[in-house]
């Protein structure tokens, strides 16, 4: 009359719910620590809103073939970054990184003006983004400003 069943045992199935529970766990944890941004503040502020903050002017001389960067604002630019657009090909320069350049080690202070020799462009755009040095828990951390704060030029 009686058949017998077998089945999983009940610590078998307590373990098994353990590990399931966990790695769900540890899933959603993981995925929602990848979603959230580490705060960079500069001047006490989130660094994203002193980028409101930054000005700066910047012409380029086509006999030169320089840029001249002035930074018109109260905000010291750590970096500036130049994305060169010609027949639908870009590439991007960060000044700080090409010695060649002559980037100032400390950044632009403010008032400050530099001459970037950017020789052989025509016919092209130039995208000029500033870059923001400030800190975070981590420590010192860069952030790059969105394109609404920076220039494009048209050579």
């Amino acid at each position: 009359m009686y058949k017998k069943k077998k089945g999983l045992s009940s610590t078998v199935t307590t373990v098994l719910l353990i590990v399931l529970v966990i790695s769900i766990v540890s899933i959603i944890f993981f995925w929602f620590r990848g979603m959230v941004e580490e705060g960079v503040t500069k001047f006490g502020q989130n660094i994203k809103t002193v980028c409101e903050q930054v000005s700066f002017k910047a012409d380029y001389d086509l006999d030169s073939g320089t840029l001249q960067i002035v930074n018109e604002g109260n905000v010291p630019i750590y970096n500036m970054q130049v994305k060169i657009t010609s027949d639908g090909n870009y590439e991007t320069i960060d000044l700080r990184e090409n010695p060649t350049l002559g980037w100032p080690q400390g950044g632009l202070k403010i008032g400050a003006t530099k001459d970037i020799p950017l020789v052989g462009y025509s016919n092209t755009n130039l995208e000029i983004t500033p870059v923001l040095a400030g800190t975070s828990n981590n420590g010192k951390k860069y952030f790059i400003c969105g394109g609404q704060y920076g220039k494009i030029l048209e050579i």
